[in-house]
């Protein structure tokens, strides 16, 4: 009779457990707060970084921003995932095994390839020219820790927020192709609304389209790798170029301007393709993918 008992409730004790699972609140709840969480996070770094002198942004002030938002934007993921989602982290597509370090250099590769390519372009044509602003070995580890600033401050919290958490909640509702659109614009409204709420409006019409553009193509790098390391890759080396060279703290650049348009427009153009080709996948673009509660 006991075992017959224990038997009986075993069912109903896995449908209670099924509908605590279930019982989350609605999508767009989850989303709004997310991304909300994540607004009131990077705010909480810009006030923070009202105490530096205003200027350019130090080595030190950069470095109380990455303690700032690293310190605070993966838990926050972590307790949604957790508390909002009722689901494992590893849905996410941010896992730490040696298997995601091929989807993290197809990113970087897909950046760097056109991208290199159209700095050499420039280059070669006359258009720009490159010299150092400080010594060999001072450039070297500048550049290093640049990266990893990147890398903790830009690339990894964002691309867990938008690609993997408002991502993976999106793709249990809708087909990818539709969730890339969604993200994009959710990535280019919170980037856009944190620079005009730093800097006026008037950087409204240069920051929204390159947001929204950015959106896209990291979320094409999410579709067809699956991974969110595609993503921080990608990130990763547009960042860490983007300001190694616009910057001038290590570098002097001559024709800036064209070196922009040129050698920064083709990563966005021909990325995807380039990660079609490195991946050897076309990904799934249609249907829903389910997020299962663990057993």
């Amino acid at each position: 009779m006991r075992l017959g008992t224990m038997d009986d409730s075993a069912p109903t004790t896995l449908a209670a457990g099924a509908r605590e699972h279930a019982r989350r609140p609605p999508l767009l709840v989850r989303v709004a707060v997310v991304v909300a969480a994540a607004h009131l996070i990077w705010r909480l770094m810009a006030w923070v970084g009202t105490f530096f002198p205003d200027g350019e942004l130090s080595v030190p002030h950069h470095v109380v921003n990455t303690l700032v938002v690293f310190v605070l934007a993966l838990p926050m993921v972590w307790l949604a995932r957790r508390y909002l989602d009722r689901r494992p982290w590893r849905g996410l597509g941010l896992t730490l095994d040696r298997a995601q370090w091929r989807p993290f250099l197809v990113g970087a590769a897909s950046w760097a390839l056109p991208g290199f390519a159209g700095i050499a372009w420039c280059v070669a044509m006359g258009w720009s020219a490159f010299g150092l602003s400080v010594s060999g070995a001072e450039a070297v580890a500048g550049l290093l820790l640049l990266a990893v600033l990147v890398l903790l401050f830009e690339a990894v919290p964002e691309e867990l927020i938008f690609r993997g958490y408002l991502f993976r909640n999106l793709n249990a509702a809708m087909g990818a192709w539709l969730v890339v659109v969604v993200q994009a614009v959710l990535f280019a409204l919170w980037g856009s609304a944190i620079w005009v709420l730093d800097s006026g409006w008037e950087v409204l019409a240069e920051r929204l389209p390159l947001f929204l553009v950015m959106g896209l193509v990291l979320g094409c790098l999410r579709v067809l790798t699956g991974s969110v390391w595609a993503c921080v890759g990608f990130h990763l080396v547009f960042q860490t170029v983007a300001q190694a060279l616009l910057n001038g703290r290590y570098l002097e650049v001559q024709g800036a301007d064209i070196l922009t348009v040129v050698a920064f427009l083709l990563p966005f153009v021909l990325g995807v393709p380039t990660a079609m080709l490195l991946a050897r996948t076309r990904g799934r673009w249609t249907g829903r993918v389910p997020d299962p509660a663990p057993a």
